[in-house]
């Protein structure tokens, strides 16, 4: 049996290229606002990588930094700003928050048609009932990786690790839209070792390095780790890779997949709102 890789690098080149070519084409003043809250280094890393995307693509871009201590009150009058704003086409929050900030009522504070990282209330709603919205990048990404390599979801039974309302949470719903038969474990379920074996489809969004091991796996799985930690490694062993059918490499599977995802859909976003003015 040959393992192939779901190669998320190559994926989101197509998509950024394509991307690139539309705003080359037809140049856009129309900005991404990027907020961000505090002095965490993977949060900083992020943001630059996304403002650095954004520029490449042809799209303007704003990180709007704030200082730990910021309250939420002037936290929400700039999101309400920002979301008045006829300048701005996109607005993300670079989450995880400082504890003292109220992260999904900030989200929540984001108009639908401006929620390009899909995770306010009012777009998960809209996500789960079926109607055209922006989603949460990394669950997009994923969709779309399986999509690009025709792994058909159709019937297959699916089992997603990790219950995130980033990750987990909207990405069973898009499976189940998408004709899947869906589980959703979690770091606490019981007999998991036993229970990954059943299915055809594992997709792991745990946040803890290599939680998953090899063992657990049967041969001719698809695996999809969506876990990026300390180390350049996965949620998953990397020795379950040589079992699996397909498999997304850590780094290069979904980690890039979702900043792809991310300019897909600001891009979306700035031709809404050019055709709406």
């Amino acid at each position: 049996m040959e393992n192939r890789i779901l190669d998320g690098k190559a994926v989101s080149q197509k998509i950024i290229e394509e991307i690139k070519r539309e705003f080359q084409e037809n140049k856009t003043s129309k900005a991404l606002a990027i907020v961000s809250v505090g002095d965490d280094y993977g949060s900083a890393v992020y943001c630059n990588m996304k403002k650095k995307k954004a520029e490449y693509v042809g799209i303007p871009c704003e990180i709007l930094h704030f200082e730990e201590s910021v309250s939420e009150s002037e936290l929400e009058q700039t999101i309400i700003s920002l979301a008045n704003s006829d300048k701005y086409a996109g607005i993300m929050i670079q989450h995880p928050l400082p504890r003292h900030l109220d992260e999904q009522k900030l989200f929540n504070l984001i108009p639908y048609e401006k929620d390009v990282d899909g995770l306010s209330a009012e777009s998960f709603g809209l996500m789960a009932q079926g109607r055209q919205v922006f989603v949460p990048a990394t669950a997009l990404g994923i969709m779309t990786i399986l999509n690009e390599y025709g792994i058909d979801l159709v019937g297959k039974k699916v089992l997603v690790i990790g219950k995130s309302q980033i990750v987990g949470l909207p990405l069973s719903v898009m499976l189940m839209r998408a004709g899947a038969t869906v589980t959703v474990a979690h770091s606490r379920t019981k007999n998991l070792s036993d229970m990954i074996r059943e299915f055809e489809i594992v997709i792991v969004a745990i946040g803890k390095s290599e939680f998953v091991k090899a063992d657990w796996f049967t041969k001719g799985q698809i695996i999809v780790d969506a876990g990026y930690n300390e180390g350049n490694v996965g949620d998953v062993e990397k020795s379950a890779y040589e079992k699996a059918s397909y498999y997304t490499p850590v780094p290069g599977g979904v980690g890039p997949m979702t900043i792809a995802c991310l300019m897909k859909q600001t891009s979306i976003a700035i031709k809404n709102q050019e055709n709406k003015n």
